[in-house]
């Protein structure tokens, strides 16, 4: 491919994937069943391996090392899958995981607008992140290698994310910085990452009851976003969950899909395994559905 036609691909494929001037989109995709199925208002709440992801600090006061693996299907014939691992130790939590996302064959275009074929795109992030939990708030903090391929052009990137996090009682507080870097550079184009802002609130309720609200701030451009959601555990280990996000509000669709916005989903948990899934109609794009599972020992 030359590099007149790289250029003009890249140029249309970062405007379909990614607001302003953000790129490694894929980066806002959070992982978990549980998280996505409450409107994505987790970084209060988030408590298991995939803290790495949501809030590092929600990692601290882990009792069980864990290991968790996701599948999601996505709008657009797109598919992400993550894995993440963690285990407490007297010196505090550590954790690492990685992310994979992959869409079907992208029509290519020259610049004078004429087909050239089909190319191949799909990112990565590999990561790594420790915890301690302390008598008034808890810290957590993360590394991420970020690898985008678009076509025969690669870029690569690496980013932080910070964390925090208090219990009051009932209440639980939530704060994360995510994805501190410098941009990523294509052929002669640099993009901001994804940055985003995060406060979060959640209500813990006797019998294993939970209500969440989140806001976000992606200062790059994306503007401000909202969650809202809860859980409600129905028999013992089983539990039924919904919530809003606004960030996945999009007009059009028919059926199940023009409720978009709206996020759903249930899940199993025993002391040594969790199943969850999650479904997010999203207007014209479709609808997401997303499976996780996960082993503590």
């Amino acid at each position: 491919m030359s590099t007149r036609r790289a250029l003009a691909a890249l140029l249309a494929l970062v405007a379909s994937r990614a607001r302003a001037t953000e790129t490694a989109s894929f980066l806002t995709i959070g992982p978990g069943g549980r998280g996505i199925a409450m409107g994505s208002a987790y970084a209060a709440l988030t408590d298991g391996a995939d803290s790495l992801y949501w809030n590092p600090a929600g990692l601290a006061r882990m009792e069980k090392a864990e290991v968790m693996a996701d599948d999601a299907e996505l709008p657009q014939s797109e598919r992400i899958n993550d894995v993440f691992v963690s285990s407490p130790t007297k010196h505090g939590s550590f954790a690492a995981g990685a992310t994979y996302f992959s869409q079907a064959g992208i029509d290519g275009r020259n610049a004078l607008g004429q087909p050239t074929g089909s190319f191949g795109a799909s990112d990565g992030a590999g990561m790594l992140g420790w915890a301690l939990k302390t008598n008034l708030v808890d810290f957590g903090a993360s590394v991420k290698y970020i690898r985008s391929h678009i076509a025969s052009t690669e870029a690569s990137d690496f980013a932080f994310d910070l964390g925090a996090k208090r219990a009051i009682g009932p209440l639980e507080l939530g704060a994360t910085v995510r994805n501190l870097g410098p941009g990523m550079r294509f052929l002669s184009e640099t993009d901001d990452l994804p940055l985003r802002l995060d406060f979060g609130a959640a209500w813990r309720f006797e019998g294993g009851h939970a209500l969440t609200a989140e806001i976000d701030d992606g200062p790059h451009g994306a503007g401000w976003t909202e969650g809202v959601g809860g859980e409600a555990q129905a028999l013992k280990g089983v539990f039924f969950r919904a919530g809003y996000a606004s960030s996945s509000s999009i007009s059009g669709g028919d059926g199940f899909n023009a409720i978009s916005g709206l996020t759903f989903g249930f899940g199993l948990r025993q002391p040594r395994w969790s199943l969850d899934y999650a479904a997010a109609p999203m207007g014209e794009l479709g609808s997401a559905q997303r499976f996780s599972a996960a082993y503590r020992w």
